[in-house]
């Protein structure tokens, strides 16, 4: 693709952005998995990331982009997690492209890696989190294991895993 067509495609998905699903606009379809939403986020950040034309002289190129990019990201995350792709799911099938909240949602305090003193334990803890809080039990399934393996007996981690395999028990 040259520089004409390419700059003609972001004009058009920027004019547009708020016409495109999260689906539509990570060329998703709603039943697709985990994996499809991740490879498919991939693949537009590497085209459409704003930092890869930070040096390009047409400004208004950049601001397109970030705008495209920072859409695209709120649709990984919303689809990444159970939670928010199901409430999404319903919102969409009334009409509506985004999935807004008036408040925050808070967490709570997450229990401290930093109780794990081998670093690639830690690492993995810390990704198994990550995994779990966007609904990918399978991937925070496989972390905690990582980091079970590397330092065993360790109840933080042991809890955690066992949290995780109860939920893909339940579903």
């Amino acid at each position: 693709m040259d520089e004409a067509q390419f700059k003609s495609r972001i004009d058009q998905i920027f004019n547009d952005l708020d016409r495109y699903s999260y689906y539509e606009l990570l060329n998703l379809t709603p039943g697709c998995t985990v994996d499809e939403i991740r490879s498919a986020f991939h693949r537009m950040a590497l085209s459409m990331h704003p930092d890869r034309y930070q040096s390009h002289p047409d400004t208004s190129l950049h601001e397109r982009l970030y705008a495209i990019y920072k859409r695209l990201t709120e649709g990984y995350k919303i689809l990444m997690s159970t939670k928010d792709r199901r409430e999404y799911d319903e919102g969409l099938a009334q009409g509506r492209l985004r999935l807004e909240r008036v408040e925050r949602r808070t967490l709570g305090p997450r229990p401290k890696a930093e109780a794990i003193e081998n670093p690639q334990a830690k690492k993995f803890f810390t990704l198994g989190q990550q995994a779990e809080h966007q609904g990918d039990l399978k991937g925070a399934k496989l972390n905690y294991t990582f980091a079970l393996n590397l330092i065993e007996d360790h109840p933080l981690i042991q809890e955690h895993l066992a949290r995780v395999e109860a939920l893909i028990k339940d579903k």
